[in-house]
This record gives structure tokens, sequence and C-alpha cells, in this order.
């Protein structure tokens, strides 16, 4: 067998399945004739081909898949994986289902691109309480980049355009969007700024409760503007969730304000699925684009959480995939609001304390993945050897 013409997803795939059941993959080769005459040798079904790329998409057993490996004009052997990742499946890699909480009445303001009039926020309650555009100045809702519509749907979105098939982690929390980045995605500092100040002035009276930063810039020291704003947000009761960054694999390349070391900051890993509704937390590893620590000393990113491919709200069509540690961010987010609905009067430190408390480690380095992959399903006992601290709602 010659593992280095295996695709790796491949490889997961036939490390768990039977070794008698038949796998579906494809075959590439520039020379088609000949691997054609060499499947019908070895009795390999055939279920089409694609001459434009030079493939064929088989179906064999484990054992024939290695023989193929080992003939030389064969170029490479890939799985037939579906090039996007599920909420449901990311949700269930959370044990979201373990509170059976949905962050009800807890408010999230993300600080990114804009939102969209997405059927995901308005059908059933409209759960956008507010939209402020620090860029253009407008006053209705919109998105002219995606991102921030991508990103609130991941953490609130309530899925009813799929029939609820891709809705977020938390998805009866209420939205508080907030534009500071342009149609490229991008953000002058000042205009951080802005949104951050606006949410520190009103997010007591209209009970905002999360900031989510799925953005990162250059830190610029300790006293980096941007980081002592997210510092800031955090010591008034808000609990800041950012991104780590996609500047991966290189460390010490977290972004600001991820490298504050109050707020928590989230990193990305691979989840590696193998089909639609499968996954295995013994092949999950860190994305290669995830920023690694450490930041100022500190061990970042905090956690970490599925980053690559993930399905939510779009723009131009109903749902897109996008991959990036903004991505991962949301969904922390939407962990914090589940938290944040079980524990009510819970304070950002003592959230982050919970939310640490329960993590997996993965088996990386704390560099890489902080303190691992929270696992929902630990809280319960989480709370019983901290009570009466932690007081329900």
């Amino acid at each position: 067998m010659n593992v280095n013409k295996i695709d790796r997803r491949l490889l997961n795939e036939i490390a768990i399945c039977n070794a008698e059941k038949s796998i579906p993959f494809f075959v590439t080769s520039a020379n088609m004739e000949k691997t054609k005459r060499i499947l019908d040798e070895k009795r390999i079904h055939i279920l089409n081909s694609y001459s434009f790329i030079g493939a064929f998409l088989c179906k064999a057993p484990q054992k024939d898949i290695f023989s193929l490996s080992n003939v030389e004009v064969v170029d490479f052997l890939f799985s037939l994986s579906v090039a996007n990742a599920m909420m449901y499946v990311s949700k269930k890699i959370l044990a979201k289902d373990a509170l059976a909480l949905y962050g009800e009445g807890i408010g999230v303001a993300f600080i990114d691109t804009g939102i969209a009039p997405h059927c995901d926020f308005l059908i059933g309650k409209p759960r956008v309480e507010a939209f402020v555009d620090f860029i253009n100045g407008k006053q209705l809702p919109y998105d002219d980049n995606g991102h921030g519509t991508f990103v609130a749907g991941v953490c609130s979105g309530n899925g009813a355009l799929s029939k609820f098939k891709y809705s977020g982690v938390a998805p009866r929390s209420k939205i508080y969007a907030l534009k500071a980045l342009n149609e490229n995605g991008e953000a002058s500092a000042n205009k951080i700024l802005d949104a951050m100040e606006w949410v520190f002035d009103h997010h007591k009276k209209l009970g905002i409760n999360v900031v989510c930063m799925s953005f990162g810039s250059e830190p610029l020291g300790h006293n980096d503007p941007i980081m002592l704003g997210a510092d800031a947000l955090w010591k008034d009761g808000c609990v800041v969730v950012a991104a780590a960054g996609n500047s991966g694999p290189e460390y010490q390349t977290i972004k600001s304000p991820g490298t504050s070391s109050q707020i928590i900051t989230v990193g990305g890993i691979d989840d590696n699925r193998y089909d639609d509704f499968s996954y295995n937390k013994k092949y999950f590893e860190i994305a290669d684009f995830s920023s690694r620590g450490p930041a100022f000393r500190n061990v970042k990113p905090d956690v970490v959480a599925p980053s690559v491919d993930i399905v939510s709200c779009g723009t131009k069509t109903a749902y897109t995939h996008l991959s990036g540690t903004s991505v991962a961010t949301p969904m922390i987010a939407g962990v914090v609001c589940l938290l944040l609905e079980k524990y009510k009067n819970a304070t950002p430190n003592q959230i982050k304390k919970m939310l640490l408390s329960v993590c997996q480690p993965l088996g990386f380095e704390m560099y890489q993945e902080g303190y691992g992959l929270p696992n929902l399903e630990q809280i319960e006992q989480f709370e019983k050897s901290n009570f009466p601290m932690w007081k329900k709602h």
C-alpha cells in the first residue's frame, strides 16, 4: 500500500469501515485508457468517468483500494467527501443537545459586515433587535460582504429556511448587528472602537450579554486599542468571544483582540467528517490555518471549535459554506449563550471558568488547542462540584 497516494479522508473512512464494505472513491490518472483496463481487470466497479479532470468514480472494498495505490499509472485516490460541514453535525460535536437550551433571551452583538434580512432571523419571532451602521450610516439592515450574515447564522440562525436543518447553536438568541467592517471585510481601528463603544454604552439597557468578534488585526502590544476595548467590555459585564486568526500554522500569530488574556479566544479544528452525518473525534486535528499562541506569554487560543467548510446563512444564496476561525468563533459565542441562559447571573469570568473546565483536550499542544473542545455533557458534573456558586435561572 502506498499511503502517499491516498487522500487522508479516504484513509479515515477506510479505517472505520468494515473491510468487506465497498466505498466510493475517485481515481485520478493521466492515462485514463490504461487505468480503465486495470480497473476492469481488477473488477472494480466504475460508477462514472470525468475525462476533463482525468478521473473515475469507483466503488470497491479496502483491499482493492490499497492495491490500486501501488499501480504506477494511478496518480491519486480521493474520498467522495461532501465539501461542506453541516451545522447540525457541528452542534453534535459541541454536545449542544445535552443542555436542551436555545439561548432564549440572550443578546449577542455581532461586530462584523452587517446582516442581511435572511429568513432564519425573521421567520417566527423576528430577532434582529438593532442594526447600527458605522460605515455608511444606513438605517435598514444589509450586508454588502456576507461575512456578518454567515457569522450571525452560525450562532443565532434558527434554520427556518432549511426546515431547521441548518440552525445555529443558539437559535433563539437576540441579534444586535453592528456594521463596522466594509464591503471588503475590512475596518479601520476607529470603526471597530465605535462599535465597541456603542455596545459599552447600551449593553446593560438592551440586555446584550455576548459580543462576537470574528475579525482580527495585527496586535500592537499590551496597549493595543482594539484589545483594550475588548477588555473594557469584559470588565463591564459582556462575555467577549474573538477569533484567534487565520495565520497558522506558525506560532505567536494570534490576532487582536484575541491576544487579550481576559476574553475567550477561539481557534479552529478540522473534524474530518467522512459523510454529512458522521464524525469520529480521534480524527480531529487543528486546522492548518488556525493561529497559534502564545500571546504575550499567555496560553492562546482558549478553546477550539469546528472551522472547516461550515454551512450557514448566505446573502446571494439561502446557505453557503465558509472556513476559518471566524466560523468557529460564533459557535463558541452560541455555547456561551446556552450557558448564560442556564446561569443568568454568571459573570464573564465565571462563564469562562466553566467553559474551560468542561473542555476536552484533543492531544495537541496548548498553544494550538488551548484547553480543547467544549463538551457540554460535562456541565452537570461541573455544577455539582461547584454548587452553590452556580445558580440556575
